[in-house]
């Protein structure tokens, strides 16, 4: 296996009607519980004992603590659901995409196209003996450009928690002097869209699921929802769902502040008199998710001797500014789905993990997953 010897231990399906078997990991993650609940609808059998996790075809597990080593030594029966693999639900690093200080200096080195779909973005923090932050280039811009508004964020953070807006010069030196240049904690600090593309004159973000899949395949699912805004305290600069679900004015205009991609499409055909979101914003998020995708490979890569292989859903923050140029903000490794959605995207993961295919060419009345990069497709170029 890839040059490593490990004491074999052949496992089946502990099933007593020979029905295939699943571990559902403890993490609260809607994706997988309504994966769990579609399998027990199918006769799939659940195991919930960490210890029995080597006799499982599908694998949930919890994202930091599957024991790809045990798996790698415990392959199943040729006979078993998948032809003698499992399918797990975590690509081993993808950390390196979903934590914001990994990803933007990854991006920053294997792809040079990146600063025309990601705001400029610096890390801080950080064990600085160990490696020097962006705290120096952070300034220099931050002095060049003084009415620039920048957003702090933690590395790990979600859910719109520990975000920090500045401006003056004096606010971000105030912040990075208190950096610990001994703690391991890090920052990215991001310019603020300031001009973005409205919609009925207020703010909004994108959120596109991505599935990624072995052999290397990406996907995206090709709805997506929009998270609006038209609150006028700090929250008018994010519209992250969460935060904003502790605001009194949350739901004022619509059910949970979103609004969908037919709707959007709808709208900017009204507004422009041209299919924007297909013909302009669509490729964008498309050629984004690839390039994150491929940019990560390495990393990521499966060898084909393996007794696994493993998926994993992605969230793709993005942001359009005026002048139609998507940005890309962050990229969620357990993203929640809309509840309208969540049903139809649990299916069709399975359809793939299961031998399926989906269509190249995405449309707005299309419910599902695009298949938008798979191996033996042309890598995209960087731009001249």
């Amino acid at each position: 296996m890839d040059g490593r010897e490990c004491q074999t231990a052949v496992h089946c399906s502990l099933n007593e009607v020979g029905k295939p078997c699943f571990f559902l990991g403890e993490s609260c993650f809607s994706v997988y519980e309504e994966m769990a609940s579609q399998l027990r609808q199918l006769g799939w059998r659940e195991v919930r004992s960490k210890s029995r996790i080597g006799t499982c075809d599908l694998i949930l597990g919890d994202r930091f603590t599957i024991p790809y080593h045990l798996l790698r030594c415990e392959p199943l029966l040729p006979d078993s659901h998948f032809g003698g693999r499992r399918w797990v639900n975590y690509f081993r690093g993808s950390h390196r995409l979903t934590l914001k200080a990994s990803m933007a200096r990854l991006l920053r080195e294997a792809d040079s196209t990146s600063q025309h779909w990601m705001p400029r973005t610096f890390v801080l923090g950080g064990e600085q003996e160990k490696r020097k932050d962006d705290r120096f280039l952070f300034l220099k811009e931050a002095e060049a450009h003084p009415a620039e508004v920048w957003i702090i964020k933690p590395s790990s953070g979600s859910k719109g928690q520990g975000i920090l807006l500045v401006q003056s010069l004096n606010e971000i030196e105030q912040f990075i002097d208190a950096l610990d240049p001994r703690g391991r904690s890090l920052f990215v600090a991001q310019r603020y869209v300031d001009r973005p593309l409205l919609y009925c004159g207020r703010k909004f973000d994108i959120r596109v699921w991505a599935l990624l899949t072995c052999p290397y395949t990406v996907y995206a699912f090709s709805q997506g929802s929009c998270r609006r805004d038209d609150i006028s305290d700090r929250l008018v600069h994010v519209t992250n769902h969460c935060l904003q679900e502790g605001s009194e004015h949350f739901g004022r205009y619509e059910g949970g502040n979103e609004l969908w991609f037919e709707q959007l499409s709808a709208y900017l055909i009204e507004v422009y008199k041209t299919d924007v979101l297909g013909s302009c914003i669509w490729p964008q998020i498309a050629n984004i998710i690839v390039r994150t995708l491929l940019a990560v490979r390495e990393e990521l890569k499966v060898f084909p001797d393996e007794p696994y292989r493993c998926f994993q859903m992605f969230g793709y923050d993005l942001i359009v500014e005026e002048g139609m140029i998507v940005r890309l903000l962050e990229i969620n490794g357990s993203p929640g789905v809309a509840v309208r959605y969540l049903k139809t995207v649990v299916r069709e993961i399975l359809a793939l993990v299961n031998g399926g295919d989906s269509p190249r060419q995405w449309d707005v009345e299309l419910v599902g997953f695009v298949k938008l990069w798979c191996d033996g497709d042309t890598e995209p170029q960087a731009a001249e």
